[in-house]
């Protein structure tokens, strides 16, 4: 088994993420961690082909604006600017991309819930990259790796149900 080591706790906003150290990688949560060992069980038994991490995804491709105009990054004093005025991508790393053995692939990001920050970027992502049918957003609930919608569905249902 893994050695799993966690870490000091990192804030996001109001959501506090414990490090977590499995085979010599960091996550930034230890519900990530995991996903990862969860991947590489299901890659173990043969059930996906592969996955990757940490795939980069630019939802927005580099601009500045200075002093009201838009500076392309193609422009001669771009990186001169850019020095000046970080911050100017709206990019995404997925947490996972999982490579099905039906040839399908899937770009996971690990959540304990959809953010408004994820909702944005999920828009973003789905209407440029629409080779990867969409992002998901999978949560643990019950025991069980599941999309987000899916889990609230059951949880709803649950509640009803009561």
């Amino acid at each position: 088994m893994a050695k799993k080591k966690n870490n000091s706790k990192k804030s996001m906003g109001k959501i506090y993420h414990k490090k977590t150290e499995i085979d010599g990688i960091i996550f930034d949560s230890q519900t990530e961690s995991e996903y990862y060992e969860y991947l590489k069980q299901l890659k173990k038994d043969k059930k996906i082909k592969d996955f990757t991490m940490q795939d980069p995804f630019v939802l927005q491709e580099k601009f500045l604006l200075v002093d009201g105009k838009r500076i392309e990054e193609s422009d001669k004093d771009f990186k001169k600017l850019q020095r000046a005025n970080p911050g100017c991508t709206i990019a995404d790393i997925s947490d996972f991309m999982v490579y099905h053995n039906d040839g399908t692939i899937q770009v996971v990001d690990v959540k304990g819930k959809k953010t408004v920050d994820f909702k944005l970027k999920e828009k973003m992502f789905n209407y440029k990259y629409p080779q990867y049918n969409k992002l998901y957003c999978v949560v643990k609930y019950n025991g069980q790796w599941l999309e987000y919608d899916e889990a609230n569905k059951l949880k709803r249902n649950k509640k009803k149900s009561k």
